[in-house]
């Protein structure tokens, strides 16, 4: 490994540790007598299912130079340590907290959020990794345009529909389901839109518009659901079947099937 890489492993290394410090101390620490066993069980389960993922990813699709290469396979994967511990500790600045919201309170809908939310970023850092590089910057730039991306139409979301407040004050379970489901497809497009083999900065962000534009649609979509689906004096808990449930699979499916109908990167 070059300088360059040690230096961003132990980057990596400190991002992660300081970005996943309070989900596990919370899991191990905190016991608040009204947690459920389905919030422990996605906590403590959820980490490994999208590190697997991840490794899934590198194994098969990432540069020819690392995926039969353990190092560089390790590296990665302490990337995405870090990439996700990052966004761990960004997350809450737009109003989502794992520790607070979901391991203390035991709020349902803001773990089915925040959980939708770290498999969408491991979809995009995923979608990083694929395809021939000259190096790990790649991968940052790839997996930081399209992780702006998505935190940009999470806030332009909350503004003009609150989804925020309906998550975590009104503990809608449905808003949480369709908050996860929209996180995971946008972030198999966004995934999807910056992968491929590297050619410049400038192609890779013509290629992300041209492949990425779909997850507009998606965001409408949930835009609109979230306008038909709040909670209302005559509906104060929507059904989670029909307003949170069957729209996150429908979403998922659909940004599966648009990753598809694109083909090969």
């Amino acid at each position: 490994m070059s300088g360059d890489e040690i230096i961003a492993l132990i980057v990596c290394v400190i991002l992660g540790f300081i970005g996943w410090k309070d989900w596990l101390g919370g899991l191990v620490f905190l016991e608040p007598l009204t947690r459920r066993t389905a919030t422990q069980i996605l906590g403590w389960l959820l980490p490994p299912l999208a590190g697997l993922a991840m490794y899934y990813v590198l194994i098969k699709w990432s540069s020819h130079d690392v995926r039969d290469n353990p190092t560089y396979i390790f590296f990665y994967l302490v990337m995405w340590l870090g990439w996700t511990g990052l966004w761990n500790k960004l997350l809450p600045y737009f109003g989502l907290i794992c520790r607070d919201d979901v391991l203390e309170r035991d709020n349902t809908a803001a773990g089915l959020a925040i959980a939708g939310g770290l498999l969408g970023v491991t979809f995009i850092f995923a979608g990083g990794n694929i395809g021939d590089g000259p190096g790990w910057w790649v991968v940052v730039f790839c997996g930081g345009i399209a992780t702006a991306t998505l935190l940009v139409l999470w806030v332009v979301e909350n503004l003009i529909t609150g989804i925020l407040d309906t998550i975590t004050i009104d503990r809608d379970d449905a808003a949480g389901w369709r908050t996860g489901g929209f996180f995971m497809a946008a972030g198999l497009i966004l995934g999807r839109a910056v992968a491929g083999d590297w050619h410049s900065a400038d192609q890779t962000t013509s290629d992300f518009l041209i492949h990425g534009w779909p997850v507009l649609i998606f965001w409408g979509i949930a835009v609109g659901l979230d306008f038909a689906c709040r909670p209302t004096p005559q509906r104060p808990v929507p059904n989670p079947w029909l307003c949170g449930i069957v729209p996150a699979i429908l979403l998922v499916v659909a940004g599966i099937g648009e990753v598809i109908l694109q083909g090969p990167w």
